[in-house]
């Protein structure tokens, strides 16, 4: 009986990761893999918002310039929520806070999409995470198996702009 070769096309995220720099630009760098541009230019933008030049940052990190650098850039963030029920809770795409220490009120930022299918029925979640661990294996975390490691404690929700109708 003759067998035919299986070739297993190895995951591929719709959003490509920005590794993030320092200890300070998680944020940043989730932003980037959300918006498709370079560490960079995020922190140039958010500079003209702000930002001190070298961090710490997280004094001026808090939804209102997150949700204008992504405006910037076609994208509508909610305010951020609580997971009370995990990536459950998540919608298509988000901003989710990880590591969270919830007595010093803070975490790291990565960007989660729970990859629905086009029949709407099927999905295949994934963390695409900025931090430099050592194994290059928790960059990204596919399925719900491999999330339940990184729990998500908090989240902004991320959609896509409305386009404007001319009048």
């Amino acid at each position: 009986m003759a067998t035919t070769p299986t070739t297993s096309t190895p995951f591929q995220p719709v959003f490509k990761r920005v590794a993030q720099q320092d200890r300070h630009d998680d944020t940043f760098a989730a932003i980037a893999t959300l918006t498709g541009k370079t560490l960079d230019s995020i922190m140039r933008q958010a500079e003209t918002m702000g930002l001190p030049k070298t961090g710490p940052y997280f004094p001026w990190i808090d939804g209102d310039m997150i949700a204008k650098l992504l405006a910037a850039h076609g994208l509508v963030a909610t305010v951020w929520k609580e997971c009370s029920k995990g990536y459950a809770d998540l919608p298509e795409v988000a901003l989710v806070m990880v590591s969270y220490d919830a007595d010093w009120e803070v975490g790291r930022c990565a960007v989660y999409h729970r990859n629905t299918a086009s029949d709407g029925k099927t999905a295949q979640p994934y963390v695409v995470d900025p931090y430099p661990h050592a194994d290059s294996r928790l960059h990204l975390r596919v399925g719900m198996a491999d999330l339940a490691g990184l729990p998500p404690a908090w989240f902004i929700g991320v959609t896509q702009m409305q386009k404007q109708v001319g009048k």
